[in-house]
């Protein structure tokens, strides 16, 4: 019974960990618009010293880490919720078909989310990768890893292709210009700064242009998805892998982020070349599963250790048992701060050291939230809500 607990805890933790760790990437996307917001050359308040550091650390610690986490994680759910595929419930339905609804109405939130608060939604990506994992969730561990990886390889030279690093001239196109970016940001901004209708409209737009990239996220979220899902039958979710795996995780992980540092630490200190700039994004998107794996690794040892180090997954748990809530709620809290006719209608006011703070205030805020709640419900809001959708009745209040 022990061990169950531990690695429910583990799980909620990672969860936990994962949807707090893509507010900090997420940030700039809710204070500026698309063209400025992954941008360093045209950022509106230049390269100063206090920017670029917290530019760095984004980048190199938490860019693509916590979003690929978050996608292994709900690809273990396919099976969790789902069971083995053909499996059948005391009422004679397939899990699969609780499952199935699930995603579905998944689906619908996610076309919510992006359309009418904030255009950077995952949930439709996740929705849809969630239907053909679904179909291979009682795949043994070994055959979704090798065709998880296999995926992520593929996509990872295509990547590298895209960015020129493969090649000796890299494509004109992919250098971009500057000017032409802070041009259409400007328009934009003068849009989220307008009435609530203007925002609305411009998050729209900018939605619709993402949804091109949706194939390809498509099978980056499943490559993940299966990865997770066979490691989690591997034992590396639940804390059941040996000590030495953990160790080799962690081991290829680090050494994985250290890869990715130099090319960042590079950029900044020489001058902002665009090659290390790209060689950085490029090394970044392909080496993400390892360094996240190696987080997984950390936080497997820390649930298993005694004292402060087990305190943290036990922090950490009540917010991924909300992951939902608290995901929807960063949006709504955010677009609040800074969305013209929602709030305090702060667009594109704040540099990278002030969104920062407010993410490291809405990481506590979440936190303490989060266990609140929970002392006293026995799941998040938002939560609830989907589980009634796609499952029934449930209770709430905890008895």
């Amino acid at each position: 019974m022990a061990a169950d607990k531990d690695r429910i805890i583990l799980l909620d933790a990672l969860r936990g960990l994962g949807v707090l760790g893509i507010l900090l990437c997420n940030a700039p996307g809710f204070a500026f618009p698309m063209e400025l917001s992954d941008s360093v050359r045209a950022w509106p308040f230049g390269a100063g010293a206090e920017t670029m550091s917290v530019w760095l650390v984004t980048q190199w610690l938490f860019q693509r880490k916590f979003v690929t986490l978050f996608s292994m994680l709900f690809g273990i759910s396919m099976f969790l919720v789902g069971g083995e595929k053909g499996s059948a419930s005391k009422g004679g339905s397939g899990k699969g078909g609780v499952l199935y609804r699930r995603l579905g109405w998944l689906l619908v939130f996610g076309i919510v989310h992006g359309f009418a608060i904030w255009w950077g939604d995952v949930l439709l990506s996740y929705a849809l990768a969630g239907f053909a994992v679904a179909q291979a969730r009682s795949w043994p561990a070994r055959k979704l890893l090798s065709w998880g990886i296999g995926l992520w390889v593929a996509f990872s030279l295509v990547t590298l292709l895209g960015l020129g690093l493969l090649a000796s001239t890299p494509p004109a196109e992919v250098m971009g210009d500057a000017a032409e970016e802070a041009v259409r940001g400007a328009a934009a901004i003068a849009a989220y700064r307008g009435d609530f209708l203007s925002s609305l409209a411009i998050n729209a737009r900018e939605r619709l242009e993402t949804l091109p990239y949706e194939p390809i996220i498509f099978l980056l979220t499943t490559a993940l998805m299966m990865i997770g899902l066979g490691a989690y039958k591997k034992g590396v979710f639940t804390g059941a892998a040996s000590g030495r795996t953990y160790g080799v995780l962690i081991a290829i992980g680090l050494a994985a982020l250290a890869l990715v540092g130099w090319p960042h630490f590079a950029f900044v200190l020489n001058g902002m070349q665009e090659r290390d700039l790209r060689l950085a994004e490029g090394l970044q998107m392909v080496t993400a599963p390892l360094t996240t794996l190696a987080y997984v690794g950390l936080m497997a040892l820390a649930a298993r250790s005694a004292g402060f180090w087990r305190k943290i997954p036990a922090v950490l748990a009540p917010v991924g048992q909300m992951a939902f809530t608290n995901y929807i709620a960063q949006s709504l809290v955010m677009t609040a701060i800074f969305y013209g006719g929602r709030g305090l209608g702060l667009y594109a006011r704040l540099d990278r050291p002030a969104l920062a703070l407010i993410v490291v205030a809405l990481w506590i805020a979440q936190v303490l939230w989060s266990r609140w709640w929970l002392d006293r419900f026995s799941m998040g809001p938002l939560e609830w809500v989907w589980r009634r959708l796609y499952r029934g009745p449930t209770a709430l209040r905890r008895s």
